[in-house]
């Protein structure tokens, strides 16, 4: 609990609705490893120790008030680092860097994905950090570090100043380097559809709307393909799997007029193999890159008319990776 001078001291942030005494406290908790230089540094530290946090630096910092001392007093519970492109902070804290003349801050969270960090600032040069410029850059820095203490920021996110001084927040792309949340009575329903299609290779849909995730079966059309043509279609319903061209349309059509996205390509692997196969690549990206960007693929193996493997398959750098996917108690 805060002691009554340290309520005097921080009464203009104790009274802000999403600070209050527990945010006071929470801004107490963290230590800031702030390893840039120079004025920018100095107004960084300056507002967050004004705000109660503790800040290293790797040197002392210009400014007057750079140098005041966090009056909470509580041995921090978590650190944040700062750093300059190309670096990232580990594991949580702020990316500072330049693109085309403008500075650019990117938050992230401990547990917030490394792919799409990498992403967002893989363009991203050392910053630039010119003495006109110092103090807005360095209270942009606090501010973004303050809503990370305060567990109001998002798992990633950005700011940009231009060339001029003007702000903007920046774009975070939807992850596609982690398999999505499904529900385990939606997998239990796909389960239910895949075994039903033994022994051929059963297929499925899943579309998404925000935290809602659910069902789309598929038929597989590769059986009525291979019949009328089989030198484009080699492979039999038994090892391989396609949606009808007009089935997939409609459901596209479908999907959009709810609001919805395709979040992932499911189907089966009677035969037990487990994981992504060749085929299954060559199927999902046939020039090399992928056919439906940012869809995840789930493959669900059978042994003896029994599911006992899942894995997710996920276009990240240049190939699919592969994780394990939990199966639901049948």
């Amino acid at each position: 609990m805060l002691t009554e001078p340290q309520i005097q001291r921080y009464a203009r942030q104790v009274l802000l609705r999403d600070v209050g005494e527990k945010g006071q406290e929470a801004l107490g908790a963290v230590r800031v490893e702030l390893t840039l230089g120079g004025t920018v540094a100095g107004a960084a530290a300056a507002y967050l120790r004004s705000g109660g946090t503790e800040v290293h630096l790797p040197a002392t910092p210009a400014g007057p008030w750079a140098l005041t001392p966090a009056i909470l007093e509580s041995a921090p519970s978590a650190v944040l680092q700062v750093v300059a492109a190309p670096r990232a902070p580990e594991p949580a804290g702020v990316v500072v860097g330049s693109d085309a003349g403008a500075r650019v801050l990117w938050s992230v969270a401990g547990d917030a994905c490394r792919g799409c960090l990498r992403e967002v600032t893989k363009g991203l040069g050392p910053p630039e950090l010119p003495e006109a410029a110092s103090v807005q850059l360095g209270s942009l820095l606090a501010f973004l570090v303050q809503r990370r203490a305060l567990g109001l920021a998002a798992a990633l996110e950005g700011l940009a100043i231009s060339p001029i001084g003007e702000l903007s927040t920046l774009a975070t792309p939807a992850c596609a380097h982690r398999p999505p949340s499904v529900p385990e009575s939606v997998l239990a329903e796909l389960l239910r559809h895949l075994s039903a299609a033994l022994p051929e290779e059963g297929c499925a849909v899943l579309l998404g709307r925000e935290d809602q995730v659910r069902l789309v079966p598929m038929e597989n059309a590769q059986a009525r393909h291979h019949a009328r043509d089989p030198d484009v279609f080699p492979r039999s319903a038994r090892t391989a799997f396609t949606l009808d061209p007009r089935a997939w349309l409609e459901l596209l059509r479908e999907a959009d007029r709810a609001g919805e996205r395709v979040v992932a390509i499911a189907h089966s692997h009677p035969d037990g193999g487990a994981g992504f196969s060749a085929e299954d690549r060559r199927w999902a990206a046939p020039d090399g890159q992928p056919l439906l960007p940012g869809v995840a693929h789930l493959v669900i193996a059978f042994r003896a008319g029994r599911p006992w493997s899942a894995r997710w398959a996920l276009w990240a750098e240049g190939d699919f990776l592969e994780t394990v996917c939990p199966l639901p108690a049948t």
